[in-house]
């Protein structure tokens, strides 16, 4: 075996199980195992390597692709170096060399992928069967959010026959729960659906009677009722000595006894006159209102002669409370389970209407179809001949489910079956420490449970199979990694990360500058106004940049110490440049634990600071302001009155204006906002120019579809040469420019589904919450924010952890899961708990404290040179668990370590920039040289050449000129001709519109059956949700009285094409240029003996010759005949117009077509 544990894990011939510390090269082993498969010749079509993400997937095969793009064109002495280093024999060089056009070859590419897109490229295959629909599509988020949306309001209206029983199990629930509470249940239903479906099929298959193992589960002797149980109760009791009790008690001469006293007459009392027995009447005399047992219920001294039967009675009082807890908890979960049902039923009903599969459908669907062993081999062999290696890619983070769809694919790898195939191989690597995913069902016990499990198979089957163990460290610097294992080094912490007594050890192999750790002192409140961390205070400090909370004075810390570190020019060294630099904003990478106010508060202070910051890891569609104004904006052009959104475009990058430049436009002004825009004397400037951009907007706007419509808008540029796009770029900084393409994304996807006017689109706008998620890579020169699971993979020069209060646990499901897949609802909280359920809070609080363990683990290990960990709190006390915070553990491991203290000058709060105070830093490790202004290079900033942002006019253009062939002559129409008619347009609908539609008419319809063709015509129709039934039914009597017109079979019939493009050279114009057309022919009949070119045209009333139609038509056909004489020279090729009014075909003689030809050529 080779004594470099990373060319052992990358060895071809053995399976391996690697496990991998933080930054000790996991994907440079990857890269270099599949290099070493191809390198055996093992073919690249049986070779499977799963990633976590997309994004992994296409870094992998990056890599991948260099490293062999390099050894195709490296020098021999360079390429027998690279083999040497990865553990190759190096024999064979041509062979290595031809590697990268063998995987480029390769059908279909390379399997580097995510485990939801192998399977959904596995059913796509296989369909039949998987039992689907081979048109299955996945379900994305907006779709998803719909389904949804009515499986809940199904839920909420349970008012059909037969649904009553159901119905009062909802009002049953939502009286016990409130409405807060059955919403956050209807939430729970949505966002941890198929949890919920797996747990509930678990349930129902694990025991026929499952409601009876419900309450079994509970200590529960079988079903039962809040009642039953009462009175099981009350059967015991020995009534005739509770009215001794009760005349004993009373005639005490406390309080204490006489309230104890009549409180056993009344429950006598209550016997006597036969009313049900309730608890509420006993659980005063024994119970406090917190539910423990009360420590006296008669004063001492005064203890009665059946003190014994009380006392015991008591311990039954306790029991009885725990029992009814467990009834009304089995009962609840009964309910919620009933509804449950229903919610499922309609949201696999509409997601099977869809078609779609969601990624949990993904993998049980894959799981599934591979579960015989028979028809995996079958579906596998026909999988391009099978699978020789499977590697997997962040191995801690694969949930239970994806290990069955491994081991399957790997069924024979360690049986000795398929003797007579080549070395067969599974590799997986992966480090317990990294498992930060638990929401997402990721569970490290399962990484160590399939370690154990693939180990035996390879054992049992007589495999070899490697498990090294990569803890040298490529990344880190020295202080970092001893700093990382003093934080985790106490046993239950260690126990916390790994699951076993083996200390956690890094070893750095690097060594090229020093590495520092900084320990910033807590940020705390500083006046009475700010002595809380709640939400509201923190989100009304974003509102309002006068408050100063702590988390907003350790944002400006931090934005005033990295603008300074920059300014000092701090060095680091460039392991791509392999030498030292200074310091720029993109060595920085800030990791919070949630997008919450902190988060906010930084990259506000970043900007405020002029730092340059990449903005938001995540950002919600619907609330970026540059969303906002766009919807603004379809609601100023649906609705010009609408002043709001007419203020909030005119204020937008949009338009462009002032704050006084729109007080002055609204103020004291006598009409609407409007109106005051239009009737604006101003002839040029902000305001005339935000005017004619909403003219234009809301002429376009009727004019195009939505996509369309908002991608001429981004595109419009103003007298200075700047689209819109760019003015939202300016103000609103690099993260726009997702959101504008999302938006623009939105607006198309919108389409796909019939929402293609401006009324549909802004509806689809009005609820968005799609999020989008912006990969912020290295090599950019801005700080990047974002959480600690979106860092992972990533590595900074300097990375800061800012640390808010920690206040426990997150939210409570309402639905809470044992460890067996029991599930059980609580409604009461906490309160409501019986031993049971307060076990499963205990349990998952302390998974979720074990898995922040792990993610402080991810957020300090991000770090090559500089690690700063600092925090702020508030008043209010953090909770204790079960471990140390993280500032108490980074705290605990400078106590551990040899460490220094430094000043730093602290931002004062109320005067921006000042330094008001000084503050002791620790510190570990020492700082990098700082180099004076006159020693450092510098970047220059070269501004772009003025042409760059220039407009640029045609007559700048001196190549060959391209024209539309429609637009010819567009500048000799008359006014009449240009204006529409009152008879152009019905039901204020714009002839533009209505033209579009009936073009695509004609262009779908001739290859429909006659007999189809109306009822296809209506369902395309009805689906322009901005057409009256009017429009509607005028429309597809046009269309169908020119299909259904003899005149016009030929046009018609199989010798014609729609929709036919063509471009070319007709000839030189006057100044000897070459005039070159392009365009789209409606219609193109093609025969033995001639071509005739038909163009439709819907104005009205239509004119009787060809003559009298515009001359721009006129142009437009002439343009036609002339490229296409050139196309077909052995025929006659003739032109005519059909106009739906009429209907009419009416021809153009050659006699006119030469003369418009002649005008196109002396222009």
């Amino acid at each position: 075996m080779n004594a470099n544990p990373q060319n052992t894990a990358a060895d071809p011939k053995a399976s391996c199980f690697l496990t991998a510390n933080a930054g000790s090269g996991k994907t440079s082993t990857l890269v270099n195992r599949v290099a070493r498969l191809l390198l055996s010749r093992a073919d690249p079509a049986h070779i499977l390597c799963v990633t976590y993400t997309k994004a992994a997937a296409a870094e992998m095969q990056d890599r991948l692709f260099q490293q062999l793009g390099g050894w195709a064109v490296a020098e021999d002495d360079e390429l027998i170096d690279d083999l040497e280093r990865i553990g190759e024999p190096t024999h064979d060089l041509p062979r290595a060399r031809a590697l990268f056009a063998r995987a480029l070859e390769t059908p279909g590419g390379l399997k580097i992928q995510t485990i939801h897109a192998f399977c959904e490229k596995l059913l796509r295959r296989f369909p039949l069967e998987a039992q689907l629909s081979p048109a299955f599509k996945v379900l994305d988020d907006l779709l998803a959010d719909d389904l949804a949306d009515k499986a809940s309001t199904a839920v909420l209206t349970l008012d059909a026959p037969g649904l009553e029983a159901v119905a009062e199990t909802r009002d049953r629930l939502i009286r016990k729960l409130k409405v807060m509470g059955f919403e956050k249940l209807l939430g729970q239903f949505i966002h941890q659906h198929d949890a919920l479906q797996e747990r509930y099929r678990h349930l129902e298959s694990q025991s026929e009677d499952w409601q009876t193992a419900l309450f079994h589960s509970l200590g529960l002797d079988g079903v039962c009722t809040t009642q039953e149980c009462l009175d099981a109760y009350a059967d015991t009791l020995e009534w005739h000595l509770l009215e001794d009790l009760g005349q004993t008690l009373l005639s005490g001469t406390t309080a204490t006894n006489q309230k104890a006293g009549q409180a056993f007459l009344d429950l006598y009392e209550s016997k006597i006159s036969g009313r049900p027995f309730e608890f509420e009447d006993i659980r005063g005399i024994f119970l406090t209102q917190a539910g423990t047992p009360r420590k006296n219920i008669y004063t001492k001294g005064t203890a009665p002669a059946d003190a014994r039967y009380l006392d015991r009675m008591a311990e039954e009082v306790v029991a009885l409370a725990d029992r009814l807890k467990a009834v009304e908890i089995a009962s609840n979960t009964l309910d919620a389970l009933r509804l449950f049902e229903i919610f499922s039923f309609v949201y696999q009903r509409e997601k099977r209407g869809e078609g779609a599969l969601d990624f949990t459908d993904l993998i049980n669907r894959t799981k599934d179809l591979l579960r015989d062993p028979d028809q995996a081999a079958w579906v596998l062999y026909k999988l391009d001949g099978g699978l020789d290696h499977i590697l997997v890619d962040e191995a801690q983070d694969t949930s239970e489910e994806q290990w069955i769809i491994v081991d399957a694919l790997s069924s024979d790898f360690f049986s000795g079956e398929g003797v007579t195939r080549a070395i067969r191989t599974l590799f997986a690597v992966g480090d317990e420490k990294q498992s930060i995913y638990g929401f997402q069902g990721a569970d490290p016990r399962e990484f160590l449970k399939a370690r154990a499990q693939i180990s035996q198979r390879a054992h049992d089957g007589g495999a070899n199979l490697v498990e090294p163990q990569l803890i040298d460290s490529w990344r880190s610097l020295p202080e970092i990694l001893g700093f990382v294992d003093a934080v985790f080094k106490a046993d239950d912490v260690q126990r916390a990360l790994n699951f076993s007594s083996d200390p956690i050890q890094h070893i750095a192999r690097r060594s090229d500058a020093p590495g520092v750790v900084e320990l910033w002192p807590m940020a705390r409140p500083i006046a009475a106004a700010e002595t809380t961390a709640d939400d509201e205070d923190e989100q009304a400090a974003l509102d309002d940049p006068g408050r100063n909370p702590p988390s907003k004075r350790l944002a400006k810390q931090i934005a005033a110490t990295i603008r300074s570190e920059i300014a000092a020019g701090r060095t680091i060294y460039d392991k791509d440049l392999k030498r030292r630099r200074t310091v720029h904003a993109g060595d920085v990478l800030i990791l919070v634990r949630k997008r919450d106010h902190l988060f906010e508060h930084i990259i506000r202070e970043l900007k405020v600071s002029g730092v340059a910051v990449s903005g938001a890891d995540r950002l919600k569609l619907g609330d970026h302001i540059a969303f906002q104004d766009l919807r603004a904006l379809l609601r100023v052009c649906l609705q010009p009155m609408d002043a709001l959104s007419l203020a909030c475009v005119l204020r937008s990058p949009l338009c462009d204006l002032s704050e006084q430049d729109l007080f002055d436009l609204a103020h004291d002004r006598q009409m609407p906002l409007w109106s005051a825009l239009l009737h604006h004397p101003a002839t040029e400037g902000p305001v005339h120019d935000a005017r004619i951009f909403l003219l234009w907007a809301q002429k376009a706007a009727w004019q195009l579809t939505a996509f369309d419509f908002l991608a001429r808008v981004l595109n419009r540029r103003d007298l200075a040469g700047r689209s819109v796009r760019q003015r939202f770029l300016t103000r609103l900084g690099d993260e726009c420019e997702d959101v504008l393409d999302e938006t623009l994304a939105l607006a198309l996807k919108g389409e796909g589904s019939g929402a293609v006017g401006l009324s549909a689109c802004l509806d689809l706008f009005e609820f968005q919450a799609s999020q989008i998620k912006r990969e912020q890579e290295e090599g950019g020169h801005a700080v990047r924010v974002m959480t600690v699971h979106g860092s992972k993979g990533l590595e900074a020069h300097w990375v800061i952890v800012p640390i808010g209060p920690q206040y426990g646990a997150r939210k409570e499901d309402l639905i809470l899961t044992g460890e067996d897949g029991q599930m059980y609802l609580c409604a009461g909280g906490k309160k409501a708990d019986t031993a049971v359920t307060a076990d499963i809070r205990d349990s998952r609080a302390l998974r979720e404290e074990q898995e922040s363990l792990r993610l402080f683990y991810v957020a300090l290990t991000r770090s090559r040179d500089r690690l700063t960990v600092c925090a702020y709190t508030g008043t209010k006390p953090a909770t204790a668990g079960n471990f140390p915070s993280w500032y108490d553990l980074a705290s605990d491991a400078f106590d551990r370590l040899e460490t220094t203290s430094e000043v730093m000058p602290l931002v004062n709060p109320f005067d921006e920039g000042e330094a008001y105070e000084e503050a002791l830093v620790r510190v570990y490790g020492e700082h990098s040289e700082a180099l004076p202004a006159e020693s450092r290079i510098r970047e220059r900033e070269i501004p772009l050449p003025e042409f760059v942002l220039a407009m640029v006019t045609h007559d700048d253009i001196e190549t060959e000129r391209w024209a539309a062939i429609s637009q010819m002559g567009d500048e000799d129409r008359t006014e009449a001709e240009i204006a529409p008619s009152p008879l152009q347009s019905l039901g204020n609908l714009s002839r533009y519109r209505r033209g579009n539609l009936i073009h695509k008419l004609f262009e779908i319809l001739p290859d429909i059956a006659p007999d189809n063709r109306e009822a296809v015509a209506g369902r395309y129709l009805n689906r322009q949700a901005d057409l009256s039934d009017d429009q509607r039914s005028e429309m597809m009597g046009a269309v169908m009285a020119v299909l259904d017109d003899a005149r016009f079979a030929e046009a018609f019939g199989p010798q014609s094409r729609p929709e036919v493009a063509l471009a070319g050279q007709i000839g030189l114009n006057a100044r000897g240029e070459a005039i070159m057309l392009s365009g789209r022919i409606d219609r193109l009949v093609v025969t033995a003996d001639r071509v005739l070119i038909i163009d439709y045209k819907s104005n009205r009333p239509a004119p009787d010759r060809a003559e009298d139609a515009a001359v721009a038509y006129q142009r437009q056909m002439a343009g036609y005949v002339a490229l296409l004489r050139q196309v077909y020279a052995d025929r006659a090729v003739e032109a005519a117009l059909l106009w739906t009014d009429g209907p009419r075909l009416t021809p153009m003689s050659q006699t006119l077509v030469q003369l418009r030809l002649e005008e196109i050529l002396s222009r």
